[in-house]
């Protein structure tokens, strides 16, 4: 949404005041947020979802219950699994 001239106007003049109060400040406001790359993303939720499954895996076995130990160990190995792939797909598009 636009704002009318005489608005756009008075942000401009606060923002030129600033830079000129508070020069560090003002380049601080103006930088871009920093963004972690996606390939960080994706191989910290790799990570959690492993230690969910060892997790799952350890609740399993204190309660006795091999669905669960089952269930945890399939997450573990999937993780695993998709890691190796990745990293093999990635070997691959590099040469």
């Amino acid at each position: 949404m636009k704002l009318p001239d005489h608005e756009q106007r008075e942000l401009d003049e606060i923002e030129r005041r600033l830079a000129e109060d508070d020069p560090k400040l003002a380049a601080k406001l103006n930088r871009p947020a920093p963004r972690m790359p996606r390939r960080t993303l994706v191989l910290a939720g790799m990570l959690s979802l492993h230690v969910i499954g060892l997790l799952v895996v350890m609740a399993g076995v204190s309660s006795s219950s091999a669905v669960v130990v089952a269930l945890g160990g399939c997450v573990v190995l999937g993780v695993f699994a998709a890691f190796v792939v990745r990293a093999w797909r990635e070997r691959e598009k590099q040469g």
